[in-house]
């Protein structure tokens, strides 16, 4: 849906932002954002982090102005994109706010931690007028793009069913066990946190919404009698401990630390047009993985984000495993941060609308809520009365 209303002259001359969230991710994304276009300039940030303030004071120059209410930042006459990198349970209050001022909003993933915030600013949205793009890297990625243009063209027929995963390393999974990724109230759940990425994929892959799902999951690695491995793993070469290697802040310990996420689950899924998928996450893996495998009327594509491996079959007697693989960039996302920041500019500069928006967050986050009520009710979920209590 093309939302989009531009101001006369908001192309041309500079674009102001503001930033609201200055830690490593929302850096990470304004420092491509200023790479690529000098007619873009940091004009307003908001932290309630000193040590982020510092550290992007540091990196963007002339110094932009310090605020610390984010509704002042985005009621700046000079601010035309609010850029939002802050926890997750404030995305509502501060996307609403920056609509409702009048600026275009780029948020970091998910969109909400609750339907009822995913619903609100869903409705914002459509009365701004605003230009509204998500951070789901993934959906930029060379590498899931030709995946989505070769199940267009056919490779495989229709679609029937479907495996996907995100396995995580042991390290990663330590780092989201001991940061505030950890706690619900601040992240959502791990599933919407970490995997609403891959969630989203399955959405834009199979072209439906989901119809009903179910899951199961648990904490049963991250828990105070497995401390054991930290010893048994030993440190680094750095002398850190195995589990607490991750880049940043000293983060608690990750099988200590107070929490009330899980650290594995899996669901299934079955989508509106009879489609079924299965997923599988664990924040301990010995052979991360973010992979798929899709299974077709005439054929079958498995793919591996790490390796950047893309294989087609068709079905029949003397077909041969096709590989369409593509270089990848796995510290970037497979490609997806350098293609995002890219479109993003191009929404500033030239009011391009975002390939991803507000209703792709949105049908994301309600997926997740649905599984993870399924996980935690103990029954299959009926997912039609979470599209219609949240407007889409």
């Amino acid at each position: 849906m093309n939302n989009t209303k531009i101001r006369k002259g908001e192309n041309m001359g500079e674009i102001g932002i503001g930033v609201i969230g200055c830690g490593g991710m929302g850096r990470n994304i304004v420092n491509r954002v200023l790479a690529l276009s000098p007619r873009v300039k940091v004009r307003a940030i908001c932290d309630p982090d000193a040590r982020s303030i510092a550290k992007a004071l540091e990196k963007w120059a002339p110094a932009p102005r310090v605020y610390e209410d984010h509704r002042e930042l985005s009621a700046a006459s000079d601010v035309d994109w609010v850029m939002i990198a802050s926890w997750n349970c404030f995305h509502r209050e501060q996307t609403i706010a920056a609509l409702e001022a009048g600026k275009h909003v780029f948020c970091q993933k998910p969109l909400a931690t609750t339907l009822d915030d995913c619903a609100a600013m869903l409705a914002a949205w459509r009365q701004s007028g605003r230009m509204f793009n998500i951070g789901f890297t993934l959906r930029y990625s060379p590498h899931y793009r030709r995946i989505k243009q070769l199940l267009d063209e056919g490779a495989v027929g229709q679609i029937v069913s479907m495996e996907f995963n995100e396995t995580i390393g042991f390290n990663h999974g330590g780092y989201i066990m001991g940061d505030w990724r950890r706690l619900r109230q601040y992240a959502g759940t791990h599933l919407l946190e970490k995997c609403c990425h891959d969630v989203d994929l399955v959405n834009w892959m199979v072209g439906s919404r989901a119809r009903r799902v179910a899951s199961f999951g648990g904490l049963d690695f991250f828990k105070p009698e497995n401390l054991r491995h930290m010893d048994r793993i030993g440190p680094d070469k750095n002398g850190r401990p195995a589990y607490q290697t991750w880049p940043g802040l000293v983060r608690l310990n990750p099988f200590t630390s107070d929490k009330d996420i899980v650290d594995n689950q899996v669901a299934i899924l079955e989508y509106e047009n009879g489609v079924r998928a299965t997923f599988h996450t664990n924040c301990n893996a010995g052979l991360p993985e973010r992979r798929m495998y899709i299974l077709g009327t005439e054929g079958a594509l498995r793919a591996d984000l790490g390796e950047g491996a893309i294989q087609v079959q068709r079905i029949g007697f003397d077909t041969q495993c096709e590989d369409i693989s593509t270089e990848t960039d796995a510290k970037g996302h497979g490609g997806g941060d350098a293609v995002l920041s890219q479109e993003l500019v191009d929404s500033m500069l030239e009011g391009k609308p975002p390939s991803v928006g507000m209703e792709e967050g949105a049908r994301s986050a309600v997926t997740c809520f649905a599984i993870d009520d399924a996980m935690d009710q103990g029954r299959v979920i009926d997912v039609g009365p979470y599209w219609t209590r949240t407007g889409l």
